[in-house]
């Protein structure tokens, strides 16, 4: 069935806005920080906690609830045995001290949409061409284990539930036994054929908030190359060790970051880098860095622009390493190339918006998403409301109601 044969979907109810305020609510409630964010990591006490609210908010209003294998949850409502599935979600963990907004309020309205759809539905029930659906993905985020993305990816097939599963966290936990220990760790999910997977998320960015404009529907991704690179030097007393002869691992992590950054001003606003992490051993502040890890990344909607930029920077760790005196290794590397969202459902959501009498325009994701994995198995829609001043992963992360509210359109 097509997603374009659906006819135009019934709109909110006042009493769904309070019945959203008060899930969303609870869900900032949950892990809250004294400077009003979210420090809520993959399968910590904190995600145990929101999850069983959730789990408990679903069941009370008619969903059953699963939980796969990888800890992604779950809302499903039967309206049309044996008819496809509409399937709507985001994510519930957090960026340490994170924002409250960054995918709780795509998770927290998409299942308040869905239960309003569904009783208005058993007053028409001829109608109902579809099933209804709201996921939380385990892990979105990749702030605790990584890679980010993993629960969409386990659904999707791109990772394999075992490697997922054997992802470690710094302490050396892994990403299997953190969900066994709050509980959700569950079973294999019955066949759940989709016809289409929408996903709501605030912008993260400044321009709808620039354009004042109410609404974006994204159109496709940025590319993306996520590296985690090793310089081994050798520990050493940082005091009457001669500076000639030291092998500083941090030094040369030093003189990364710095390069990371002059990659992105050669190019102006076609690049996107960051290091946002970095891990050194032995972390003592008398003793030179034997081994310093760096978090890269490097984005482009450019794909040609992107791969030759890794493939400079390659040559540049070497010679840091060299001008160092220490060994660099790639670790990890990820490429995640530029996708595009269905253009159809793309096209509704402009229409809807019209419609409506909302301002909404086409735009490009530099953020990665749930909705970029699901648009590998089916056709996906990826929407967004202003952030204002374009914050994100920060306390300050903010959007105000009547955003949130008008991104109700689908």
């Amino acid at each position: 069935m097509s997603i374009s044969s659906i006819p135009v979907l019934p709109r909110m109810m006042p009493g769904d806005y309070q019945a959203f305020d008060a899930l969303f609510a609870q869900s900032s409630a949950i892990g809250a920080t004294a400077g009003g964010g979210l420090h809520r990591l993959t399968a910590s006490a904190e995600d145990g906690a929101m999850r069983d609210a959730f789990c408990h908010w679903l069941r009370e209003r008619g969903f059953t609830v699963h939980v796969d294998e990888i800890g992604n949850i779950f809302g499903l409502l039967t309206l049309r045995p044996g008819a496809p599935w509409l399937l709507c979600g985001s994510h519930l963990d957090s960026q340490p001290d994170g924002g409250r907004f960054d995918g709780a309020f795509g998770v927290t309205a998409g299942a308040v949409t869905l239960a309003s759809l569904a009783r208005q539905m058993k007053q028409r029930p001829d109608e109902a061409q579809l099933n209804l659906a709201v996921v939380n993905w385990t892990n979105e985020e990749g702030a605790r284990f990584q890679p980010s993305l993993t629960g969409s990816a386990v659904f999707t097939g791109a990772m394999r539930l075992e490697a997922a599963l054997a992802c470690q966290d710094a302490e050396g936990i892994t990403l299997g036994d953190a969900l066994s220990s709050i509980g959700y760790r569950g079973k294999p999910l019955p066949e759940l054929p989709l016809a289409a997977y929408v996903e709501i998320h605030v912008e993260q960015g400044p321009h709808l908030e620039q354009q004042r404009t109410q609404l974006g529907v994204v159109t496709e991704t940025w590319a993306a190359i996520k590296w985690q690179v090793t310089f081994r030097g050798e520990q050493n007393h940082t005091g009457p060790s001669l500076m000639a002869s030291r092998r500083d691992a941090l030094l040369a992590a030093a003189k990364t970051i710095i390069a990371v950054r002059e990659e992105a001003d050669k190019q102006g606003l076609a690049l996107h880098t960051s290091v946002g992490r970095l891990e050194t051993a032995p972390n003592s502040p008398n003793v030179v860095t034997r081994e310093a890890t760096l978090f890269i990344e490097f984005r482009s909607a450019d794909e040609v622009l992107l791969q030759a930029t890794g493939e400079r920077f390659a040559q540049v760790l070497q010679a840091i390493a060299q001008s160092t005196s220490t060994d660099v290794s790639l670790t990890h590397s990820q490429f995640r190339p530029r996708q595009k969202m269905d253009p159809s459902l793309a096209q509704r959501a402009l229409a809807q918006a019209a419609q409506r009498g909302i301002s909404a325009m086409p735009m490009r994701t530099v953020a990665g998403h749930d909705a970029i994995s699901l648009s590998y198995r089916c056709p996906s829609c990826l929407l967004f409301v202003p952030s204002h001043r374009g914050i994100s992963h920060n306390e300050q992360e903010f959007t105000a109601s009547d955003d949130l509210y008008r991104g109700w359109i689908y």
